[in-house]
């Protein structure tokens, strides 16, 4: 009687197809992540600081911490919750007041503010947040009807300098508020403005601050969005 054996290599493909193909089904069977709300809510506007014009499409994400979820370092990360909210025509907001994630219960909600077109606030790694706590808002019961964002847009700092002196530039830190937040100022172009001179072209919040070139600190306002402040540095 002859005895017939199973190749060795055959046999592996065998129990590895058994094992993979189950977990395949699984991973597909997963649940998402289940969440319920209370029939409350956080809203308000969002207006331009000068113009009072209402800001359309910014969009609000959310971090939902529950009492295992505290962010800290031994503790896993919060719910990072995209888009909670829109702001519309009107400037309106509305964000649904999370109850429990995976059926743990939510303590706490943080708003985040993203950057939108002509409003740019939001500093590397730190978002523009604020930090509701049920208990003290009260959220479980009522909604929060919360003060005008009111975000402060663009103008623009023309910086005329020799080309002997220092290039180097630093513009000082403005407010970081999220009921008021500033325009986060940025470098648009470094060209030659003449022979002897180069300039910086910045854009920069509506509001006074200063820029520091090599040591020597200036002072600047733009008045209105839009306007463009000039200033001379280290002029001889």
């Amino acid at each position: 009687m002859e005895k017939s054996f199973i190749p060795m290599k055959k046999l592996l493909i065998v129990l590895v197809t058994s094992i993979v193909i189950p977990l395949l089904f699984s991973c597909e069977d997963k649940d998402e992540d289940e969440f319920t709300f209370y029939d409350t809510y956080i809203d308000g506007y969002i207006k331009d600081y000068h113009t009072g014009e209402p800001v359309v499409g910014l969009v609000f994400d959310a971090k939902y911490y529950t009492k295992n979820t505290t962010g800290g370092w031994f503790s896993p990360d919060p719910y990072y919750a995209l888009k909670v909210a829109v702001s519309n025509a009107q400037g309106y907001y509305k964000i649904r007041v999370p109850k429990a994630w995976n059926n743990e219960e939510v303590l706490q909600i943080s708003a985040i503010l993203r950057d939108v077109e002509n409003y740019r606030f939001n500093r590397y790694s730190y978002p523009l947040e604020k930090d509701y706590s049920y208990v003290e808002e009260g959220l479980k019961t009522r909604s929060k009807r919360e003060v005008d964002i009111r975000p402060i847009t663009y103008g623009f700092l023309k910086v005329i300098l020799p080309k002997s002196s220092n290039q180097g530039w630093h513009i000082g830190l403005y407010p970081y508020i999220y009921e008021t937040p500033y325009y986060l100022p940025e470098l648009i172009i470094s060209e030659t403005y003449n022979d002897s001179l180069n300039s910086l072209f910045f854009k920069v919040p509506v509001a006074t601050g200063k820029i520091n070139n090599a040591g020597t600190e200036s002072q600047f306002t733009i008045d209105s969005p839009r306007d463009t402040t000039i200033l001379y540095v280290n002029m001889e």
